[in-house]
């Protein structure tokens, strides 16, 4: 794991295109510019994320100030979220924007002026929290894997320093929001890799990490692809696709953000790597709101909360041996979802079942023993896809 305000309300005026007044704490004033993408000709949204952009790199401009080391390259990112989401006076506006259009993009340059007393308790707090997050007793959390790629505009896989800040700014951020992240090599790699569009692959992944991290809960996988980059009167312009998806390990769960995100800058590279780092904003912005919504379905209120199949081999007597067991599972708090036999293993009883009762997968297996002391444990298969399974063996 890697893991206020004189001016009430300026930042929020500032991206509705207001202006705000001086604070005795502001520095010097620079013209910063900011851009976004005109998407089906709503010039509206552009202006308004143009403006945002601004206001994030005059923030995260005042923030490398305080960035001590490489370890901290994405703090920036972190920071400006936090201070545009409390919208409590960090910037201050003079005069009016400039604002164009040119090559499907919306162009701002403000006049904009950073408080560095209030950026750089904000700076802080941010490290003092992520700090916390660290040295926090992670039993009862919710635990992820954070895995981004990015692809250049010929599909191939890059795995560079930026794509590895990126991942280091996606863990921050859910460790802000009180989950336990972590981003081993070999997970990672193997998760980048994988088209999350397909259900097949999506359970396939699910499986490796379920075998190789069983306290992870979910994963976080982002991918963005290069599809258009061009330079238009000077300026080069870079467009990514970018899909995110927050997948449940047991419940299957997903929670997913994709969108177009345009970006500029002075050369091609930082072009590209200006609109992945505003997608990757953009979409912990979104799935953050709804982790919470998502890891309800892995944990409860710190009561685990299992969607799981439970498979019982060795049954010769469906309705001597299989009703009762149905019976013993509703009994032990699981709620019977469906229930089937192998087709190809007539002997084994497959059952699907929400247990909410419990506070970890030992107490339901404990749970199911006690009430049925005839199951014993059975041979667990490491090649099944799908959801987390508990193997039983009907004792003859």
């Amino acid at each position: 794991m890697r893991a206020k305000g004189v001016v009430i309300g300026i930042a929020a005026a500032l991206l509705m295109g207001g202006t705000a007044f001086w604070a005795p704490t502001m520095t010097e004033a620079a013209v910063v510019r900011g851009s976004a993408a005109i998407v089906n000709g709503d010039l509206d949204k552009a202006r308004r994320e143009a403006k945002e952009d601004a206001m994030r790199n005059c923030i995260e401009q005042e923030v490398g100030t305080h960035v001590t080391s490489s370890t901290e390259t994405s703090l920036g990112m972190v920071v400006s979220d936090r201070i545009i989401a409390q919208a409590d006076g960090y910037v201050s506006m003079r005069g009016n924007p400039k604002e164009w259009q040119s090559g499907g993009i919306y162009f701002v340059e403000m006049d904009l002026v950073a408080s560095a007393q209030r950026i750089a308790v904000a700076v802080e707090d941010v490290k003092g929290q992520l700090q916390n997050a660290l040295n926090a007793d992670t039993t009862g959390r919710s635990h992820v894997v954070v895995a981004i790629s990015g692809r250049d505009e010929s599909g191939r896989l890059e795995n560079d320093h930026e794509t590895s800040m990126l991942t280091g700014y996606m863990e921050d951020a859910m460790s802000l929001q009180g989950f336990t992240t972590h981003a081993p090599d070999e997970v990672v790699d193997y998760i980048a890799r994988q088209d999350f569009d397909d259900p097949r692959a999506r359970a396939e992944a699910r499986k490796q990490v379920r075998n190789m991290m069983p306290d992870v809960n979910a994963v976080l996988r982002g991918a963005m692809s290069t599809a258009k980059v061009e330079q238009v009167n000077g300026t080069w312009q870079a467009t990514v696709s970018a899909a995110f998806q927050l997948v449940g390990i047991v419940s299957s769960e997903i929670n997913s953000y994709a969108d177009y995100v345009a970006a500029t800058g002075n050369s091609r590279e930082e072009a590209i790597f200006n609109a992945r780092k505003r997608a990757a904003q953009k979409a912990v912005a979104q799935i953050g709101q709804r982790a919470a919504e998502t890891m309800q379905g892995e944990t409860r209120g710190g009561v685990l909360h299992l969607k799981i199949a439970i498979h019982i081999s060795g049954i010769v007597d469906r309705n001597g041996q299989g009703r009762p067991i149905l019976t013993g599972l509703q009994n032990v708090g699981c709620r019977v979802i469906r229930s089937l036999y192998d087709k190809n293993d007539p002997t084994t009883l497959k059952v699907f079942v929400d247990a909410s009762s419990v506070g970890s997968e030992q107490e339901l297996i404990d749970k199911i023993q006690a009430q049925m002391p005839f199951l014993e444990m059975g041979d667990e298969d490491t090649d099944a896809a799908g959801s987390k399974k508990l193997y039983f063996r009907y004792r003859g």
